[in-house]
């Protein structure tokens, strides 16, 4: 028995964008036809692939089984046709990222797509996350992650990570003296959630510094001059998650977007999106 690779990709597309009509949109094929082809692979597999949730079309156990497959064939897919006609002719992709994610998800995503794509030209931007939104939406970027950027219009968060307080275990702050933040410029959304935690539980706090950089932030927390609100992700080992020991208070997790360009069709920046993904769920795990 075969799988429709069609039917498999627009699959993946309704559940990665959380609905059929949003599918149809980004495959260019009427809601109708989309619900055609699910209807068409549910009985080729022989079991329901979505069940109602309220408004919402959600994964049944089954269909939560061959996401995992799925995923797995549309890169081998997309692979075998880029390496057979695609690689002969190169070409460029440009994707960018916020600084946490440098050290950790770029490696992973540079290897595996230059392992496959040898003869194409990568661009790597690293920048703030409101930088990297504007160059996606004016073209200059075809993918980019983005920390906390979501419009009406945008597609559903790829993930979440945890925001907590880090700093050097030894830093000294007495509990009634407003908290040292070490915070980025703004615009920022992990600037915000701590200025915003702390004013909603009425501690008091004072920027000890502000800038533009991430590595900036790392070193000066290294350094004990205060608290700074960020994920897990490039944490220096001499940090400590302080929060509790300081009494600070919880702020939400933070949702990642991957936002893609519309600007133009580009085969290579979505085989270069499905292994962003793949690794950024690695990451996220």
């Amino acid at each position: 028995m075969n799988l429709d690779i069609a039917a498999i990709r627009t699959f993946v597309a309704a559940v990665d964008l959380q609905g059929f009509a949003r599918a149809a949109r980004k495959l260019h094929r009427s809601p109708g036809a989309i619900s055609l082809q699910l209807k068409s692979l549910e009985e080729r597999v022989g079991c329901e692939l979505f069940q109602k949730s309220g408004r919402q079309q959600m994964l049944t156990p089954a269909g939560e089984v061959l996401l995992g497959y799925a995923r797995r064939l549309l890169q081998i897919n997309d692979e075998a046709y880029l390496a057979m006609g695609g690689l002969a002719r190169g070409g460029e992709v440009s994707f960018g990222m916020p600084q946490d994610f440098a050290q950790t998800l770029l490696p992973q995503t540079l290897a595996r797509f230059a392992g496959a794509h040898p003869a194409v030209s990568i661009g790597i931007k690293v920048g703030r996350s409101v930088e990297l939104t504007q160059a996606v939406v004016a073209g200059d970027l075809d993918l980019a992650l983005a920390f906390g950027v979501s419009t009406a219009d945008s597609a559903p968060a790829v993930g979440q990570l945890a925001v907590r307080w880090f700093a050097n275990p030894d830093v000294s702050w007495r509990r009634h003296d407003p908290v040292p933040l070490l915070i980025l410029d703004q615009p920022c959304t992990f600037r915000q959630a701590a200025i915003e935690a702390l004013d909603q539980a009425n501690i008091p706090w004072r920027i000890a510094m502000s800038s533009g950089s991430v590595s900036a932030v790392w070193a000066a927390a290294e350094a004990g001059l205060g608290v700074t609100a960020r994920t897990r992700l490039n944490a220096p080992t001499s940090v400590s998650d302080v929060g509790d020991a300081l009494g600070l208070p919880s702020m939400s997790p933070v949702s990642i977007f991957l936002l893609k360009s519309n600007a133009v069709i580009n085969l290579t920046a979505d085989h270069l999106e499905l292994v962003i993904r793949e690794a950024l769920g690695e990451i996220i795990a």
